[in-house]
């Protein structure tokens, strides 16, 4: 989707709303880590601080088959997740979490039911169902909605980005491996061939 600025041109006793797009870019580059690791996210860190607050949007998981659809979540800080019991058969539904990052639990949803927690803090949560102990979900908050969820390392692309200055990273799913944080300046022309390497800790 296009972002847009506006402005007001006075003609005579006549405005004209104008609209122009906003510079938007893109980043692109290859993961670099070793075989041991598999799924990862790619994100971007605004470095600006006084950045424009982010509306907040609810992402939905799905529990169906006593099985969470997705079981992997990645939202920004301030965003909702939603649990839709979805079930053919009348089967009942917790969400907990232990998490330091937020720590909840919903209670018991029925089928047809809706649960709905808000995140405010960036990280790693997850969370169960306290009734079916086979199912297990996790939720990544990250500082901005820019990523990209690779299944195993790769080519990443990153796009619709503002100018400035980001911190690109990863989140690792590997507890052994983490990645090395690279600063760039996004302008008026895409950034390319970047190379993120994943390390050990």
């Amino acid at each position: 989707m296009k972002k847009f600025s506006f402005y007001f041109l006075l003609t005579g006793f006549t405005y004209f709303l104008v609209l122009r797009p906003l510079a938007a870019q893109s980043i692109s580059g290859h993961i670099d880590a070793p075989s041991q690791v598999k799924q990862l996210v790619v994100y971007l860190q605004a470095e600006n601080s006084n950045r424009p607050n982010q509306s907040q949007q609810t992402q939905v998981v799905s529990q169906k088959d006593t099985v969470f659809h997705s079981p992997l979540t990645v939202i920004a800080a301030g965003d909702k997740v939603q649990w839709s019991n979805d079930e053919s058969k009348e089967i009942d539904h917790n969400i907990f979490s232990l998490s330091p990052v937020t720590s909840f639990d919903l209670g018991l949803g029925e089928k047809g039911s809706k649960l709905e927690q808000a995140f405010k803090n960036t990280g790693i949560v997850n969370y169960y169902c306290s009734v079916h102990k086979n199912m297990e979900g996790k939720i990544i908050i990250l500082p901005d909605r820019h990523f990209q969820v690779l299944e195993r390392p790769g080519d990443f692309l990153i796009d619709n980005l503002p100018e400035g200055n980001w911190t690109l990273n990863a989140v690792v799913l590997h507890l052994r491996y983490k990645a090395e944080p690279i600063k760039l300046a996004v302008g008026k022309a895409p950034v390319k061939n970047l190379t993120l390497k994943i390390v050990k800790k």
